[in-house]
């Protein structure tokens, strides 16, 4: 593989480890945004139902194989959809790319946002050395901090959990307003009156019992009960392999 793509994928498998699954990182080739993905290359993501995340075991790959597996549509072909855009295979290359013109980003970075992307820019850097092109991440675009919309504030919730303890933070990324506070399970559906005032477009999870099948039952209910997860049990969810 040469050089750039190595590098591409490289991020890639870092910023995955940094936000997660749902990211779309674009990468500056001359005067284009381009979009890679390599087709051979095992996912790291599995795909459920949300009836078989209730359940009460986690599921394993290997018990999500013999259930029979949900197939998990790659995010270049997500994005080719959503944006009405082709993807190619040029040449003998393995690579699969789709993109677009530099300056239509901002055409579509509230399209990506509005479905839960996160977008990662990777820019060519300006340099007097000869040689292969620098690149480095220059922007990152989330559904909860978008500077190139302002129009609306957005939030992230944090919920922490420890035994029947939640620890509940409300930030907005736009202009640094947050609320922290601690809540009873008990008294879960408290919140959901307060959330209604808030536009909670990310959910960062934490538990001091680690992932267990009670604790991810509990984070699944809770969510669905504030109306930030889906409640259809046909719903596919995709998690970290």
């Amino acid at each position: 593989m040469s050089q750039v793509p190595m590098q591409y994928f490289n991020l890639m498998e870092e910023n995955y480890s940094k936000y997660g699954l749902s990211v779309i990182q674009l990468i500056q080739i001359g005067k284009f945004y381009e979009l890679w993905h390599e087709p051979d290359v095992p996912s790291i993501q599995q795909a459920y139902s949300q009836a078989e995340l209730l359940v009460e075991s986690i599921p394993t790959p290997s018990s999500h194989i013999q259930s029979g597996s949900l197939g998990v549509t790659p995010p270049i072909e997500q994005v080719a959809s959503l944006l009405d855009m082709r993807i190619t295979s040029p040449g003998k290359r393995s690579l699969l790319q789709m993109g677009f013109p530099i300056y239509s980003l901002t055409a579509h970075i509230g399209t990506l946002l509005d479905k839960g992307w996160t977008i990662i820019v990777i820019d060519e850097l300006a340099t007097d050395k000869s040689g292969p092109k620098q690149r480095a991440v220059s922007q990152v675009y989330s559904p909860s901090c978008n500077l190139e919309d302002c129009s609306e504030l957005s939030y992230v919730i944090s919920i922490y959990f420890k035994d029947d303890l939640l620890g509940i933070t409300l930030f907005a990324a736009m202009n640094g307003h947050s609320i922290m506070f601690p809540v009873y399970w008990a008294d879960r559906d408290k919140v959901a009156r307060l959330l209604v005032s808030c536009r909670i477009k990310e959910v960062v999870i934490g538990a001091a019992s680690g992932a267990n099948s009670e604790t991810l039952n509990k984070i699944y209910g809770l969510l669905i009960g504030w109306n930030l997860f889906p409640s259809e049990p046909n719903a596919k969810i995709e998690v970290m392999g």
